[in-house]
């Protein structure tokens, strides 16, 4: 199993400090309710499709205890789990995706992205492939750590920020340190 710990974007604009989506989950009692979500009943701030055949709380758990300590805002955070069951719609590559229920325009114009993210040294995430952990469903802008596809070398423990697949910021992601939670940045 490697879970990653994780607080999900707060997008927001430049203009008057709006918040176009909020992915807090301050709302959500259990992550039982993600699995109410589906194409006939988009519900929540998440659509939650993209997992492996067990349930939700096989992948995703809420809990205060995964929130950024710093986060006075949140009330809970959010642990993804990525196991051996983690397959989805037989595809080789191992998923659990949360991914933004908005009409929002969360890629026009001067937006902020704030994501908070650790891990623990108990089962981190393997450093000799890539994780794509965070990003919208186009890939505009997304997290990535490990070694990258098609990259040479066999392992890599840079966790990156990037732009259309371009980085933009990257930092050595250790376990259990402040080194890995990116600064708010402009896209």
């Amino acid at each position: 199993m490697r879970p990653l710990l994780s607080l999900i974007p707060l997008v927001s604009s430049t203009i008057a400090g709006t918040v176009l989506w909020d992915g807090r989950f301050n709302d959500i009692s259990s992550s039982a309710e993600l699995a109410e979500w589906s194409w006939s009943n988009q519900v929540g701030p998440y659509q939650y499709y993209i997992h492996g055949n067990g349930y939700v709380t096989d992948y995703v758990n809420l809990d205060s205890s995964y929130k950024n300590p710093a986060d006075s805002s949140s009330t809970q955070g959010v642990k993804i789990t990525i196991d051996n069951t983690s397959y989805w719609n037989g595809q080789d590559m191992r998923r659990t995706e949360l991914i933004p229920q908005t009409d929002a325009a969360i890629n026009k114009g001067k937006v902020y992205y704030h994501f908070s993210i650790s891990h623990l040294s108990t089962n981190p995430p393997g450093t000799h492939e890539e994780h794509q952990i965070a990003f919208f469903e186009s890939h505009f802008t997304e997290l990535k750590y490990g070694l990258l596809s098609g990259e040479s070398g066999t392992s890599d423990s840079t966790l990156r920020w990037q732009v259309s697949s371009v980085t933009q910021w990257n930092t050595t992601f250790e376990a259990e340190s402040d080194s890995g939670i990116l600064p708010e940045r402009m896209i």
